[in-house]
């Protein structure tokens, strides 16, 4: 059987078949290893494919949400302003004892109000589910954490501000001095003297002024973070 084989090798060795077979064999695996490379690699490049326009179709929607919100925190900077200009004259009124009139009862309508801004985060949502750091525009970001992280809980924390003075302070006030009064349009007291000469509501007023200046402030920085997103996402 040795002889057998030494026999074969021989006739490999004097052929030169041995080192043909060899290159082939050679050559076979490195075939192989190619194929599994560029399986892996072709693997690679549509699992980043997917992400990319996952990515793609998600930031869109973040687009969208944000055209929502520029729409309702420009809405409430107008409101907001002019419920912050009602308050300053009323503040006068009461500093100045100045008469009753039908521009007062307009303004008694829209002092202490607290107006909320419904922002819509469903597609930042899904970005933090596909994971924020896969998404390779730094600066892009940066901004969407300072919108949503930042921004709007700086809103909504102002929100809640004013709805606890409202509610603890205002409705009750207006429950027991006034005998109408509708949401930002207008109240009549029963006495304008009484509320004229309220100490309380005078102190009140100007404090509430000071938090509705710092809710215009949140409501004017979310806008203008959202304004550079919307110009920095693709449409």
């Amino acid at each position: 059987m040795i002889n057998f084989f030494r026999k074969i090798r021989r006739k490999l060795a004097d052929d030169n078949q041995f080192f043909k077979y060899s290159r082939y064999a050679i050559g076979e695996i490195v075939l192989v290893v190619i194929g599994i490379l560029l399986a892996l690699q072709i693997n690679n490049w549509n699992e980043d494919y997917k992400e990319s326009q996952a990515i793609k179709n998600v930031l869109y929607e973040i687009r969208e949400d944000l055209i929502q919100d520029k729409a309702e925190l420009e809405r409430n900077i107008e409101l907001s302003t002019q419920d912050f200009e009602a308050q300053q004259r009323i503040i006068n009124v009461l500093e100045t004892n100045s008469s009753f009139n039908e521009n007062i009862r307009s303004d008694l309508g829209r002092i202490h109000l607290a107006r909320n801004v419904f922002s819509v985060s469903k597609g930042y949502d899904l970005l933090k589910e596909l994971n924020l750091g896969t998404l390779k525009d730094k600066e892009l970001r940066i901004l969407l954490t300072q919108y949503y992280e930042r921004d709007i809980v700086w809103v909504h924390r102002e929100f809640e501000d004013d709805k606890l003075e409202f509610e603890n302070f205002w409705l009750p006030y207006v429950r027991m001095h006034f005998k109408e009064w509708v949401f930002g349009d207008y109240a009549i007291p029963h006495d304008y003297s009484q509320i004229l000469n309220d100490q309380t509501l005078l102190t009140a007023t100007k404090m509430n002024s000071n938090n509705l200046n710092n809710t215009i402030n949140a409501y004017q920085s979310a806008l203008s973070t959202a304004i550079k997103l919307i110009n920095r996402i693709p449409e």
